[in-house]
């Protein structure tokens, strides 16, 4: 998963949310969403045939956590860019999304900051959200 690859793949369950930040990374950002799924069961599934340059992944899934899916990731993919977007700002939560590989953490809430947060990982860079403690 390279910086060139500019292609995102969502892994979020509310459909609305997911719509938003769809619309947000192909419409403001300029990427191509090359899938969307709603659990990380899916998101590993999905990611056997789609290798996307960029994951935006929700931290509270059902089943399986957004962290946990990351740090599979992680594992099977060092190069694996994934970018947390949570409605969870709790510290503790950006310190386990950093030791499970991500390479940021936005809050759900910030249209302005997560697209500088996709602009930064897409880069090559990492981005940890200003008023998480990082």
């Amino acid at each position: 998963m390279s910086s060139t690859n500019k292609t995102v793949f969502l892994v979020e369950d509310h459909p609305k949310v997911r719509k938003q930040l769809e619309l947000l990374v192909t419409g403001l950002a300029g990427l191509d969403l090359v899938g969307e799924v709603d659990s990380a069961e899916a998101a590993l599934a999905a990611l056997e045939s789609v290798t996307p340059g960029l994951l935006l992944v929700d931290i509270s899934l059902p089943g399986m956590s957004g962290i946990e899916l990351v740090q599979r990731l992680h594992e099977k993919h060092q190069d694996c860019r994934c970018l947390m977007v949570s409605g969870h700002v709790d510290t503790a939560y950006v310190r386990a999304a950093e030791r499970a590989g991500a390479k940021g953490f936005v809050a759900k809430g910030d249209p302005d900051e997560l697209l500088t947060a996709v602009e930064e990982v897409m880069n090559g860079g990492s981005y940890w959200m200003s008023n998480a403690g990082h």
